[in-house]
């Protein structure tokens, strides 16, 4: 990591060490050595083990959240976002395999403070989609399904095969090239399944 800037090695760092021990194992002795410098620097950047930690949840969440909002926010067809948004959902998690299970695991610990904290709040717009739902139903194109319905369902059956996947592939007797060709085919199966379950 020496080609990064200081900072950049801290979030790397930090962001290996929060997902090996979560938010309450990790020590901030550890995530200095990881970085390759010492802990004063590192204090010098983070006060504190919160603060990092909120840099750090708050990059992840950078990463991939106004990508999908911005499908959710634009004119085009229902189907078309449901699509686009399976396709950028997989990719970030092929990508970022560990961060299902982090994700989960952190938001349990106090998730109103975390989300005020990350002005999640200047993202996450579901307004346009609501709009398009209720739109879509009353032309008889789909049935009838509340803006929460619709997220919980999808965002379920594109994370929770990756969060899962241990005992998905001990269950199913599936090795990790078969597992991974698999999850690349959710970008597909799941914008099917969901339409077919919208339809009327």
């Amino acid at each position: 990591m020496k080609e990064l800037g200081t900072e950049k090695k801290i979030i790397i760092a930090a962001r290996n060490i929060f997902i090996r021990k979560g938010m309450s194992g990790a020590r901030m002795q550890e995530i200095a050595d990881e970085a390759g410098i010492n802990k004063a620097l590192l204090h010098y950047y983070y006060r504190s083990k919160e603060q990092l930690f909120s840099a750090v949840f708050q990059e992840i969440l950078i990463q991939i959240l106004p990508q999908l909002f911005s499908i959710f926010k634009s004119d085009l067809p229902l189907e078309v976002k449901i699509y686009q948004l399976a396709e950028r959902y997989v990719d970030f998690l092929q990508e970022h395999p560990e961060m299902p299970l982090f994700v989960l695991s952190e938001l349990q610990r106090d998730p109103q403070q975390l989300f005020e904290n990350l002005e999640l709040s200047k993202v996450i717009n579901l307004d346009n989609l609501k709009d398009q739902l209720i739109s879509e139903a009353e032309k008889g194109n789909i049935r009838p399904i509340s803006i929460e319905q619709f997220m919980i369902n999808i965002v379920s059956m594109m994370v929770f095969p990756f969060a899962a996947r241990p005992m998905f592939q001990r269950v199913l007797s599936i090795e990790d090239e078969a597992y991974a060709e698999l999850l690349e085919s959710r970008k597909t199966e799941v914008p099917k399944f969901f339409m077919s379950a919208l339809r009327p």
